[in-house]
């Protein structure tokens, strides 16, 4: 980054000559800003690395954390599964013997009761 010779002691404005032309000056002086920008953010630390640390640390840590409530939910969808199942029995159960009940109770009843 730092190709361009330091030929100016303030980076920003450049020596100003008789013989310079002004979209030469334009050009240099643009350059100058640019060298001195680069510059600023080399000395400063200002580059995208730690901005993509930043994110690449909160994507592990949500990785993470997607896991574990994947892991929750599985045992969560076979808790409701089990629960289902014994539900899907208790109700097969009761229905038989109600069915039973209404075909035998008749009959018991008029045993018991002449």
């Amino acid at each position: 980054m730092n190709d361009l010779p330091n030929m100016w002691p303030n980076p920003i404005q450049p020596p100003l000559g008789d013989n310079v032309d002004p979209s030469r000056l334009s050009v240099l002086q643009d350059m100058a800003v640019m060298k001195h920008r680069l510059d600023q953010m080399e000395n400063r630390h200002e580059s995208v690395p730690i901005r993509v640390t930043k994110l690449e640390q909160q994507f592990e840590h949500m990785s993470g954390q997607l896991a574990e409530l994947n892991a929750g939910q599985q045992k969560l969808t076979s808790v409701v599964s089990g629960i289902g199942t014994k539900i899907t029995w208790s109700l097969a159960v009761a229905s038989t013997l109600w069915a039973v009940l209404q075909l035998i109770g008749p009959t018991v009843l008029r045993v018991l009761f002449p």
